[in-house]
């Protein structure tokens, strides 16, 4: 089971993180560096800060919604502000238009993304990817396409018990059931 995706925190996120780079990334760095917050954060308070579908790739593991915002500006069933205030990919980059605030994340998220940057921001795409294949058990190699993480994938490579891997699922699964019920 995977998280479902945030698309206002998506976008504040990015913001941040190209900020912090001085306002244009790599768009796979950027990529890479949400994979590992959200990995970061599955692993410390049991659920993410973006959430998303992760994937194995070639070159590491990615958030697909990520990847789909990066390449296309939008993502089909969102209504989000991610153009507005992130450019289009040129050059393999991408930058910060316009800031979209923080009000979507929380202390602890910030945190997270600071400690994320701090630990990897200084990283090209390709130590990230030589990063991901030492020490990500939850990547597996593919030559071509791609492989589905799970949550529970990551919450078991980070040596996480059975019991609690099931509280998270079981907690995500009532956020799910009650967002439905609340439309």
């Amino acid at each position: 089971m995977n998280f479902r995706f945030n698309p206002e925190k998506a976008t504040q996120v990015a913001a941040e993180f190209l900020r912090r780079e001085g306002g244009a990334m790599s768009a796979m760095k950027l990529v890479r560096l949400f994979y590992l917050l959200d990995r970061r954060s599955l692993l410390r308070r049991g659920l993410p800060v973006v959430g998303g579908d992760y994937f194995s790739m070639k070159n590491g593991p990615v958030t697909s919604e990520v990847l789909d915002l990066i390449q296309a500006g939008t993502l089909d069933g969102f209504e989000i502000d991610w153009a507005k205030h992130i450019t289009d990919r040129a050059n393999y980059e991408v930058s910060l238009k316009t800031d979209p605030g923080l009000d979507c994340l929380s202390e602890s998220e910030l945190t997270m993304i600071g400690e994320t940057y701090a630990q990897h921001g200084g990283q090209s795409p390709q130590e990230l990817a030589e990063w991901f294949h030492r020490n990500c058990s939850e990547w597996r190699p593919t030559t071509r396409g791609r492989h589905e993480i799970r949550a529970e994938d990551i919450l078991e490579a980070g040596g996480r018990s059975d019991d609690y891997i099931r509280g998270v699922l079981a907690r995500e699964e009532e956020a799910r059931t009650l967002q439905e019920l609340l439309g």
